[in-house]
């Protein structure tokens, strides 16, 4: 079984992305703080999100261990990984959002879920936690049996986690995700398979922020 490699190739919808795949376990760029040894592999889901989002919106490349360097820089790297508001306030103050696409207007850790809903059926984008400690980025909306729904790309890939699957509607194939498990020796012993996109019910959404799409 292929384990897969730090992208994820994928068309849906006339689109085509390179998703950041954090389980891979090549990411060994440093992201520490206060210097205890973190990588991009075990801290870099906020760093990875922004990737993500950033390709939706612009359709070209971020480098994730450029974007590290940048946070850890200048305060976006915090205690519990990435400090998000520090950070997109810091790309829009020093040119890094534009270049990437977007605009940062401080709207953000908020729960107003409507406008949320809003903002991404009209284009944006937005990082978001879908559990506590965890960063995705969230790229579509539409109303599905009646029902709101978000397209988060997530870079843990978490759509079949116990915190998260009860509000997954809809896995996208070709998304598939195929990552070693260990056991308590550190011998891999299996394997799983997740997705690292998917749909899923609105109201999971907790403390988003906003990213509003430049004109190509």
């Amino acid at each position: 079984m292929n384990v897969t490699g730090k992208y994820i190739p994928v068309d849906y919808e006339g689109i085509h992305y390179e998703l950041c795949n954090q389980r891979c376990r090549e990411w060994t760029h440093p992201y520490a703080y206060q210097n205890n040894g973190s990588t991009l592999t075990n801290a870099g889901c906020g760093i990875f999100s922004v990737a993500n989002a950033a390709w939706y919106l612009k359709g070209e490349p971020v480098c994730p261990e450029e974007l590290a360097d940048f946070a850890c820089q200048y305060g976006g790297r915090g205690d519990d990984g990435t400090d998000r508001p520090v950070l997109l306030a810091t790309m829009m103050e020093h040119g890094l959002a534009k270049k990437h696409g977007f605009t940062y207007n401080f709207d953000g850790l908020r729960n107003d879920l409507d406008t949320l809903h809003s903002h991404l059926l009209q284009g944006g984008a937005a990082l978001c936690n879908l559990r506590a400690g965890h960063i995705v980025a969230l790229i579509g909306a539409r109303v599905a049996d009646g029902e709101k729904q978000v397209l988060a790309a997530d870079p843990y890939s978490e759509s079949a986690d116990d915190r998260v699957k009860n509000a997954v509607r809809e896995v996208i194939p070709g998304t598939e995700v195929i990552s070693p498990i260990k056991n308590e020796k550190g011998l891999i012993c299996g394997y799983q398979q997740t997705h690292a996109m998917f749909w899923c019910a609105l109201s999971t959404v907790r403390d988003f922020n906003l990213l509003h799409r430049l004109e190509k």
